[in-house]
């Protein structure tokens, strides 16, 4: 319906009442969004909009000629062609299938997803929720960002609630990158939402939620009769000021909530209506809901609104309103809201069901002042188990610190520093532009340290022994440098380390509790909590604890199986390991042996996964032998005999695990050969998990995922599969290193050739890319003893030479440019390309570029850039305003090679392009890269004389290559140190990185 032009007024007026305005009235504003602010925007990812989803749903019949026709018919004929798809849609395939649409929608606007055509039918509530926990993979549009900021930086007026039509979560992730707070409530049927409360802004999806619930869509569904909801929307809304913004106006909950607010002259609302268009023509329906409260001045109608530059501008306009009414407090404005942790993304501590001894030990934790304690013990001494009853006082609000962080340490191999970057991710208000898998280590401590300093936390390191040095009794590495800096700092928090070796320090601020055995009279208490104690002597309990020497563990298991299995004594029990030949630890297999099968089925099955895993999963690993039924009671009981230890936190799914005592006893009471049955169950698992997520793999998969094909190739490896390990290691490759987790891939990489003869491993397929991938790698950590005994051991498993010698040649060439040896790269790139020249051979191998790369760095830049260009137009390359179609590496490589020709104008504008490219890059090249484009930037800058910019680059390049190249990385320190001469300048971190990236966009001149 056309409405007269004076209805309508334009978005300067909307910004003025929306700032001094509000001021001025005092009221709560209520936004009211829909899907143009978070769908896709000038050329950036977002979420599918009203045509993109009916494409999604075109997609779904796309091999059905006759279903496809029938829907485009009725798409055509129809006056609302979004709610026809989906009722077509619905008819044919179900609820379910409108669900998984809007999932692929939604995962859109996540840097993971490759495409629209992806599956996400298979994904997991726990894997879509990890892709939601990534917030810096998300693309966020202009319009959602300014208002997140927004909702932080005025939350008493915009930051109470917030109404959405939409499924996906970028309000709220937008918030939390802003550094704010917020919660969720997601109603797909009739409820309440005042009926809860939580710190932050309420953001309530009317409509659903994209995983969890139910979405609506179609007609019926949307004006379906919600009592509640419209009662509480009607409650909330009466005297607010309400801004529909990018929004509708379809016949749902929310529209038929106005008619009644604005017809009531009770009511005092605000409804203040954008329009996009600047000559808006407001639908029937929508007219006829609001005429009432047009009549009464308590709708206003606005044209012309933007949402992704009106909430920018709303931004500054704040930031300009509260510097003139509150020009001291703006300084002070980053510190209103109180720092919080992020409830999930850690690891959980063991849920403690019977406590007894330890009180000394409990009362020094609570009273000490270090802040960092070690506990140490024995297998079995409650080490974990100490430090889970001393945060769970956190949540029993007995303890002056109000968070919790616990990490479990006890993989193999490095790990420690996957760990530490998760609590620096989780602790960070908002979402941070730093690269953690680019720092040094160095660089995470001081800035785990520095999160720390806003927070009262208890961060828990549980099982570190892999970090111990067994000589010193000291940490190694990273820890022993964590231990230094934390304990030396004023930080609030706390450190709290678990392990078996006596570490100690001697540090005032550090304290060691090495655990011994429980007391007599504690152990009594023991079994009487256990239920024990009727039917067991004294005399008995007295033999236990001397025999076990009051060892915790052993105690606790012959008190719980003589309190809850039927026909068990203490005192036969205690004749059982004092025949058997190894003592209390004989203890496990006398309990083995009266478990029924289902009970040993599940716990060996447990025994081969690699971390702890919820009921589902598990069930799901034995599925072929054991059904749901007899799986539910056979972890019951496995749970009441303390066998399995349950971790749970709130709003999530238990997951269960084995004590490490109990996993090392079913894994040693089995031959490997017996063990390789139930390794393939939770192969046959991980590989179905992997399949679902198979089409997201890359460099923005979160770690939480990505690490599942690593535990695949771990469990290859482990059941002796060293050509699925091979593969699994090649198709994970660039989503690993190039993700920043090359010591992930190198540490499972080293078991693979630790574990297998590299000769036997030589005839399957993707060897040789493995093995030359994991001497780059090594290369890169500067781990070159390592990366030479490969070499050695891969040309041993030559006898002649083969196309694979060429292979050879190459990786000797590419190593030895690493190391800057120049003159033996293009001696063995030399060679292996001779040989492939005279022999005219049919193969892959090559040694062209790293020759070419040899002989460019080695001062004949000129017969290098012949390779680099090819048969490309370098007139074209050079062209500042030509499109890029060639290949991020060749612009770099062809800048590069005419920057040492002295031709500075035209190297910048390829390295500029190259850059640009690389930003979007996902190989295993992407970081080593993105450095050597940020150097060469740098050094042109350098030549120019302009140190600042030659500086800022530089600095960027050298943040990238502290963790995955360290050896270029001291490079780069000196470049930057050199820059830095007669400068005064200090820039953190993030902005360094930003204004880099600004440059390479073009939307910023440096410095």
């Amino acid at each position: 319906m056309n409405i007269s032009e004076q209805y309508f007024f334009d978005a300067d007026a909307l910004l003025d009442r929306l700032s001094t305005g509000v001021q001025h009235a005092g009221k709560e504003v209520v936004f009211v969004v829909g899907a143009p602010l978070t769908a896709a925007f000038e050329g950036s990812p977002g979420v599918a909009d009203v045509h993109g989803v009916i494409d999604l749903i075109r997609q779904e019949f796309s091999a059905e000629p006759s279903n496809l026709a029938k829907l485009d018919r009725e798409i055509e004929n129809s006056p609302n062609q979004y709610q026809a798809a989906f009722r077509f849609l619905q008819g044919r395939r179900g609820q379910d299938s409108a669900n998984a649409i809007i999932q692929r929608s939604v995962l859109l606007a996540h840097h993971a997803m490759k495409s629209g055509h992806t599956s996400v039918a298979a994904l997991s509530e726990e894997q879509l929720a990890q892709l939601e926990a990534s917030t810096s993979e998300w693309s966020l549009s202009p319009g959602v960002r300014a208002l997140g900021e927004l909702i932080k930086q005025n939350g008493k007026t915009f930051g109470k609630l917030l109404l959405t039509s939409n499924f996906d979560p970028l309000v709220e992730i937008a918030i939390r990158v802003a550094g704010g707070q917020c919660w969720r409530t997601s109603l797909h049927t009739d409820g309440d939402f005042s009926q809860s409360a939580a710190d932050g802004c309420q953001v309530v999806h009317i409509h659903g939620f994209w995983h969890g619930s139910d979405t609506l869509h179609t007609g019926n569904q949307l004006v379906q009769t919600r009592p509640f909801l419209k009662n509480s929307l009607l409650d909330y809304i009466k005297d607010r000021t309400v801004v529909v913004l990018a929004y509708g106006g379809w016949s749902d909950v929310f529209t038929s909530s106005l008619i009644d607010l604005v017809s009531d002259s009770s009511r005092y609302p605000e409804i203040l209506w954008a329009f996009f268009d600047e000559k808006p023509s407001v639908p029937v329906d929508l007219h006829d809901t609001l005429i009432a409260g047009l009549n009464r001045n308590r709708v206003t109608f606005y044209s012309g609104i933007n949402c992704h530059t009106f909430l920018p501008d709303l931004v500054s306009r704040w930031a300009l309103v509260e510097a003139v009414s509150h020009p001291e407090t703006v300084p002070k404005k980053s510190a209103e809201v109180p720092p919080r942790i992020k409830k999930a993304d850690s690891d959980r501590p063991p849920s403690v069901d019977v406590w007894v001894g330890r009180e000394a030990e409990l009362r020094t934790l609570e009273t000490t002042q270090a802040k960092v304690i070690l506990i140490s013990g024995i297998g079995g001494q409650g080490k974990s188990t100490l430090a889970a009853n001393y945060i769970s006082q956190i949540n029993q609000d007995e303890s002056h610190f109000t968070y919790s962080d616990w990490r479990d340490c006890r993989e193999e191999g490095d790990r420690i520093r996957t760990q530490l970057i998760a609590a620096i991710e989780r602790t960070s208000e908002s979402n941070t532009s730093i690269d953690l898998t680019t720092s040094s280590d160095a660089d995470l401590v001081e800035l785990f340290i520095e999160r720390t300093f806003a927070l009262h936390c208890i961060f828990v390191l549980d099982n570190v022994d892999h970090y111990v040095d067994l000589e010193n009794l000291v940490f190694t590495g990273l820890l022993h440098r964590l231990v230094e800096r934390f304990s030396q700092s004023p930080t609030p928090s706390r450190l709290v380390i678990t392990c078996r070796p006596n570490v100690s320090y001697d540090f005032s601020a550090v304290i060691a509790l090495p655990l011994e055995g429980l007391s007599l009279d504690e152990t009594e208490v023991l079994f009487q909590k256990r239920g024990a104690d009727k039917t067991t002597s004294p005399e008995d309990i007295r033999s236990a604890h001397e025999l076990t020497n009051g060892h915790a563990f052993w105690l606790d298991m012959m008190a719980v199986q003589v309190g809850k299995s039927a026909g068990i004594t203490l005192k036969k029990m205690l004749e059982d390991v004092r025949r058997g030949r190894d003592g209390p630890t004989g203890l496990l297999s006398s309990i083995w042996s009266t478990l029924p099968d289902r009970e040993k089925r599940v716990l060996r099955a447990m025994a081969e996964t690699l971390r702890p895993e919820t009921q589902e999963t598990i069930s799901q690993l034995i599925s072929s032998s054991l059904n749901f039924k007899n799986f539910t009671r056979a972890i019951k009981s496995l749970i009441s005999l303390n066998l399995v230890i349950v971790k749970a936190e709130r709003n999530s799914p238990d997951l269960y695990d084995l004590h490490p005592l109990v996993r090392q006893f079913v894994r040693l009471h089995f031959a490997h050969t017996e063990r390789q049955g139930f390794i393939s169950l939770v192969l046959l698992q991980y590989n179905n998990i992997i399949k679902n997520i198979g089409s997201l793999l890359g460099v923005h998969l979160p770690f939480t995922m990505l690490e599942r094909w690593s535990q695949k190739a771990e469990l290859e490896i482990e059941a002796g599969l060293f050509k699925d390990a091979i593969a699994t290691l090649h198709d994970a490759d660039d989503a690993l290193i190039g993700g920043g987790h090359s010591e992930e891939y190198v540490r499972v990489a080293r078991r693979l050739f630790e574990r297998a003869d590299l000769i036997h491993l030589s005839g399957y397929p993707h060897f040789d890319s493995v093995c030359s991938t994991f001497v780059s790698c090594l290369d890169n950590l500067d781990e070159r003893d390592d990366a030479d005994d490969v070499l050695q051991r891969y040309g041993a498993t030559i006898s002649s030479k083969t196309a694979r010698y060429i292979n050879y040649s190459e990786m000797r060439a590419f190593s030895a440019w690493k190391r800057n040896n120049y003159k033996d790269a293009i001696k063995y790139a030399q060679e292996g390309q001779d040989l492939k020249a005279a022999t005219d051979v049919d193969t892959h191998f090559d040694c062209a570029h790293t020759l070419a790369l040899a002989q460019r760095d080695g001062g004949s830049p000129e017969d290098a850039l012949k390779y680099f260009i090819a048969d490309a137009d370098l007139t074209d390359m050079v062209d500042p305003n030509s499109e890029t179609s060639y290949g991020s590496a060749q612009l770099g490589n062809v800048g590069r090679c005419l920057q040492m020709m002295g031709r500075p104008s035209e190297a910048l504008i390829c390295l500029r392009k190259s850059a640009a490219l690389l930003e979007n890059d996902n190989s295993l090249y992407r970081l080593t890269n993105q450095a050597y484009a940020r150097e060469w930037i740098g050094d042109l800058f350098s030549d120019a004389n302009e140190p600042d910019a030659a500086l800022i680059f530089y600095s960027d390049a050298e943040l990238i290559l502290k963790r995955c190249a360290p050896g270029r990385a001291k490079t780069l320190a000196e470049k930057v140190r050199s820059a830095q001469i007669g400068h005064e300048t200090t820039i953190d971190r993030s902005e360094i990185s930003r204004r880099v990236r600004r440059w390479i966009e073009g939307s910023a001149v440096l410095p």
